[in-house]
């Protein structure tokens, strides 16, 4: 495998979210970066990740085409 991925920014289908985060987490390490590995997500308001930290919850109309419920989730992945 080559080197990991220090950060990784993601809008998973909410549909299989748990599948993707996983696998992202699986590409995710510093890959040569001092500072910690970074995975930030846009996730529905029910993800729940025992080592995601809420950035933010999003307002129901930011997004023009659908009521949806989300937030922003940062997971830090330490050395």
């Amino acid at each position: 495998m080559s080197d990991p991925y220090p950060r990784i920014i993601m809008n998973p289908p909410f549909s299989e979210v748990r599948k993707h985060i996983a696998a992202a987490l699986t590409l995710l390490g510093r890959g040569g970066h001092e500072a910690h590995a970074v995975l930030v997500a846009l996730v529905p308001t029910t993800f729940v990740h025992p080592n995601a930290e809420t950035l933010e919850i999003l307002p129901t109309d930011t997004f023009a085409t659908a009521k949806v419920h989300t937030k922003i989730i940062r997971i830090t992945k330490p050395n």
